[in-house]
């Protein structure tokens, strides 16, 4: 069965739930767990994310976020491509870190919020990694108990709603029994969490996020790209093996094919290079990208142009 497109829509709740590949663990060490907090804070900032919980196991993630002007699809991306990159180089590994496609809940806020908050902070006592949840130290229980907004993490409506840190706390521990919840997975049309009717009611006004955003035809893609990148489409589909134009003829390849998603193999036919070798190029490029900023800035904004 295809899968369904997400929805989306500006000031969705969505509780996101990512897991290792087959069950592996994501986190290591504690660089990993930090490194992964600093990302997400990177993209939380990029993309205008608001996070309103989130909790880090050694073998899953969960992130309860509120999105802004764009698509869910783009900061989940982002941070999880770059995070995959430091693991797989930190730890001399190959491959998906990541189980297939994450799940993101859309969630009532109203009715979710706060038991969202407090469920996702409790998994590690929940799993006995902890006795407390103040003992973990890669969730967003502590910001809960400053009460102040970080880099990561904003507990303001949560903590208005409660009254403040103090009830934050009692609230907290007196989920400390609760157990596992499916009914937080098992959801209406495995897409909502909410009262009945309330997925219907969220489709009427709200898009689902496109599996393929670009409909063009490649070839027009590729002028734009081209022409964009202050070159010729001639040179770009040419033989010039150069540098400059190999590293510009790699950058839109990689957009064409990470960001607006056209296949591997009709890119490298209409730029006449071998699929391949154009794969693994581009998983090179991916790479670097985490530690030269010029060009995941070029990346970004090239995928802006296609995804108008």
């Amino acid at each position: 069965m295809a899968r369904r497109p997400r929805l989306f829509a500006p000031g969705l709740l969505y509780h996101v739930i990512v897991r290792g590949n087959q069950k592996q663990k994501t986190f290591l060490t504690d660089k990993d767990y930090q490194t992964y907090v600093d990302v997400l804070a990177k993209y939380r900032r990029k993309f205008d994310v608001t996070v309103h919980a989130y909790c880090l196991m050694p073998n899953h993630v969960h992130l309860l976020v509120q999105s802004s002007g764009e698509p869910l699809a783009r900061f989940m991306q982002g941070l999880q491509q770059s995070y995959t990159q430091y693991f797989n180089r930190m730890h001399k590994k190959v491959g998906h870190l990541f189980q297939g496609r994450y799940k993101a809940i859309v969630c009532e806020k109203d009715e979710y919020l706060l038991t969202l908050i407090r469920y996702i902070h409790l998994n590690p006592v929940r799993a006995k990694l902890v006795r407390e949840a103040k003992d973990c130290l890669w969730s967003g229980h502590g910001g809960y108990l400053k009460g102040k907004v970080n880099e990561v993490l904003d507990p303001r409506e949560g903590l208005k709603l409660l009254g403040g840190s103090r009830n934050y706390q009692k609230f907290v521990s007196e989920g400390k029994e609760e157990g596992h919840r499916e009914e937080y997975y098992e959801v209406e049309d495995q897409r909502f969490l909410g009262k009945e009717g309330f997925g219907e009611k969220l489709r009427k006004g709200a898009r689902e996020e496109a599996l393929r955003p670009v409909t063009k035809p490649l070839a027009q893609v590729i002028k734009e790209l081209a022409t964009a990148s202050a070159t010729k489409m001639e040179e770009v589909c040419g033989p010039d093996r150069g540098r400059k134009i190999s590293q510009r003829r790699l950058i839109i390849s990689y957009v064409l094919v990470r960001k607006a998603g056209y296949k591997v193999k009709d890119v490298a036919k209409s730029l006449g290079r071998d699929p391949t070798t154009l794969s693994v190029l581009m998983a090179r490029l991916g790479e670097r990208m985490s530690l030269e900023s010029e060009i995941q800035e070029e990346v970004d904004r090239l995928s802006r142009i296609v995804n108008k």
